[in-house]
């Protein structure tokens, strides 16, 4: 009798913790990206909160589009934005712990160089929560020589500048439901 009341006692404590909601927010994204001949580069600048009146240490991961086209990045930087982060290599992305004071915002910077087989490059939406994020802002950039560009997310608005086409896309209160696809001829 016991070990049933022991049990279920377990089970109702990991529904709670299940549930629970999580003191870090992801809520802001500034991200570049440039379409290279044979790769894709990726600047990203991600904006994060502590809510709670707890000093914690934050395991992140930071995932990549990776398939037969798309080859693991090379040139991985990670830093906070000064400083750089020591992270860990896994299978579909790098790894590091975060460091947050109570109630505080920290940022983080991640850049990577990305060798395309194909004239396509898919760039991951959802990487931290499964929340929605205050705000995403997203610029495109491409040499003008590229023709049909096509997205999986319409751009807001588009610029050339000198050489290149400008792409922009901004989101606010936005879950996303997939990733931005870009193909191009």
């Amino acid at each position: 009798m016991k070990r049933i009341i022991i049990s279920i006692l377990f089970i109702f404590c990991f529904i709670l913790y299940s549930f629970a909601e999580i003191p870090i927010k992801f809520y802001k994204e500034e991200t570049t990206i440039k379409l290279k001949e044979n790769s894709v580069i990726i600047q990203g600048l991600y904006f994060f909160e502590n809510r709670s009146d707890f000093e914690m240490l934050v395991n992140m991961f930071y995932p990549f589009f990776i398939n037969n086209t798309n080859i693991y990045p090379e040139k991985i930087k990670a830093l906070d934005p000064k400083n750089p982060i020591d992270y860990t290599k896994s299978e579909k992305g790098i790894e590091w712990s975060l460091h947050f004071e109570p109630i505080g915002v920290e940022t983080v910077f991640v850049e990577y160089n990305q060798k395309l087989k194909q004239k396509s490059a898919t760039y991951i939406l959802k990487k931290f929560w499964e929340e929605k994020i205050d705000k995403t802002s997203l610029i495109i950039e491409t040499s003008l020589s590229y023709k049909e560009i096509n997205f999986s997310i319409e751009p807001d608005s588009i610029k050339t500048k000198n050489d290149n086409k400008i792409f922009y896309i901004t989101k606010r209160y936005y879950l996303p439901e997939k990733n931005l696809k870009i193909t191009w001829k």
